[in-house]
This record gives structure tokens, C-alpha cells and sequence, in this order.
């Protein structure tokens, strides 16, 4: 593979990354890319995890649709996730 330089041999590793994990987590990667990029700018930098392909699903549930289909726009941050409860199990 020929990238031209260290710099794009880094950020194509970082898209191909992002790619195999929206494959991973069954994901369509060229509309959650979409998305994403839309959010980021949005998005509280502490917060940038809940944007991962494997929480993808429930982050954009709580997002207004209308916001995400158009084109430009502001788009409304919401609340943080909760923590994951750990259930306990009968080998606690």
C-alpha cells in the first residue's frame, strides 16, 4: 500500500480502523461517518466515547432526527449515557 506519507498512511489506519468496527458492531459505515462528523463539533470533547461504533446505536437513539437529516445545522447534545449496571451474578 502506497499512502504518499507517514501523515496519510496514519489517518487512512484510522478510517480503515473505524470501518472494521461499524463492520463489527453492524454498522453501515458511510452513514454513521455522516453522522458522526455532523455531531462532533456538537459534542462535549470529556463525552467523544458514546460517538464509537459500539455505542453508536444508543447515542444516535437519543438524538432528534430532524436534526441529524439535514444538512447543516446545530444539533442538540444530549444528556450523558448512565453507567452500566453490573448485575450480579450467583457467582458473586
Amino acid at each position: 500500500m502506497f499512502y504518499g506519507s507517514v501523515d496519510h498512511a496514519s489517518a487512512a489506519g484510522n478510517i480503515l480502523s473505524l470501518v472494521a468496527s461499524c463492520k463489527l458492531h453492524d454498522l453501515d459505515p458511510e452513514p454513521y461517518l455522516c453522522e458522526v462528523i455532523k455531531v462532533l463539533p456538537y459534542w462535549p470533547r470529556d463525552r467523544y466515547l458514546e460517538l464509537a461504533p459500539k455505542y453508536w446505536r444508543d447515542t444516535r437513539a437519543r438524538l432528534d432526527t430532524h436534526e441529524i437529516e439535514r444538512q447543516l445545522g446545530y444539533i442538540t447534545v444530549t444528556p450523558p449515557l448512565p453507567p452500566p449496571s453490573k448485575e450480579r451474578t450467583s457467582s458473586d
